[in-house]
């Protein structure tokens, strides 16, 4: 029996999908792909100096680096979903019919997330290459919000380089996030699914219309969910709602000395996303980009509260193991966890 997506049919639909970039001469492109290689490899620095987390960035370092157009970041998504989700396409009870199905979606997802995504951290590739990760950039998105927000080139490029490589640092500090995600996951899996059984997923699936409705009730995963998978949800929720806002408030802790316009530019990418229109708002949530907005949001305002009050030597701690990581109760209450954390440290 056939396992595994089918990534060459989700790749061609994912392209097929996807948008042409922005106009652009051939020096211009060859200029952006430079400079964006290069400020990544300057974030390093930055990111240690700030975080602390000077070794974890000399790790984080190692991570492959890649800069691509729009198809090459379609096709660098199927592989980062593939590899997270590898045990969903494993599963028995899932035909072949429903196999290119799924596949089809996926291309279809990774095709609309092609055209907003600037770049990702994918910490799986580790496994494949040896390297601490692998980080991507998508030239033509960085071009076209660095024209639609009027922003200064250098100090743009720096600016997204900081979010993914904090990323990249990120896992290097804790070399057991990755197997704890990967454990989540197929705990989520396997979680009993309620009286539905496995049809739920299909279930499930049949949803997913609600998401495009607005003022979207937030009570639609438990009523998707049986509660072993909610509640395993809301773990993984609430991890990548701490390394997202990580990421977000590094990126704009590097001050005007560094990026020299970074106090305009988080109003002015705020401003965009507020600013669109209800086509691309039901686009988004079908990707799952807004909920990685909210995300940006609530992390963001988890990590300011622990910085303010541990500073980041203590809320570094947060790095240390699985048992460190907020809850999701926590996220809506930092002070709940700089105590808690704070108690396991002796302080």
């Amino acid at each position: 029996m056939t396992t595994g997506i089918n990534s060459a049919l989700a790749a061609r639909v994912g392209t097929l999908t996807v948008r042409p970039g922005p106009e652009a001469s051939f020096a211009e492109g060859v200029h952006l792909v430079a400079d964006l290689r290069n400020q990544i490899g300057k974030a390093f620095g930055y990111v240690a100096e700030i975080t602390g987390l000077a070794e974890a960035a000399q790790v984080g370092a190692t991570a492959e680096t890649v800069v691509v157009d729009r198809p090459g970041l379609v096709r660098s998504l199927i592989r980062a979903a593939e590899s997270l989700t590898a045990p969903i396409w494993t599963e028995e009870e899932l035909s072949w019919a429903a196999r290119q199905t799924a596949s089809a979606q996926l291309g279809a997802i990774a095709g609309v997330m092609a055209y907003r995504v600037l770049g990702h951290y994918d910490p799986f590739f580790t496994a494949r290459s040896g390297s601490a990760g692998r980080i991507v950039l998508c030239a033509p998105n960085v071009l076209r919000f660095e024209r639609e927000l009027a922003a200064d080139p250098r100090d743009f490029h720096l600016w997204v380089a900081l979010h993914e490589v904090t990323h990249a640092v990120q896992f290097a500090a804790a070399p057991w996030l990755v197997d704890w995600l990967r454990n989540r996951l197929d705990a989520l899996m396997e979680a009993d699914p309620g009286p539905g059984g496995p049809g739920q997923l299909l279930a499930a699936a049949k949803k997913l219309p609600e998401l495009f409705a607005d003022g979207v009730s937030p009570d639609v995963p438990a009523r998707i969910l049986s509660p072993e998978q909610s509640r395993l949800v809301a773990e993984l929720t609430a991890a990548m709602s701490l390394l997202e806002g990580h990421a977000d408030v590094i990126m704009d802790a590097v001050g005007p000395k560094v990026v020299k316009t970074v106090e305009q530019l988080r109003p002015k990418f705020e401003a965009r996303r507020v600013a669109r229109g209800r086509f691309e708002r039901a686009l988004r949530r079908l990707a799952g980009l807004e909920a990685k907005s909210a995300q940006y949001l609530q992390g963001a305002a988890f990590v300011r509260a622990g910085l303010a009050t541990l500073g980041h030597e203590g809320f570094n701690a947060v790095f240390a193991s699985p048992s460190a990581l907020p809850t999701a109760a926590e996220m809506d209450y930092p002070a709940a966890w700089t105590r808690r954390v704070g108690q396991a440290g002796g302080g």
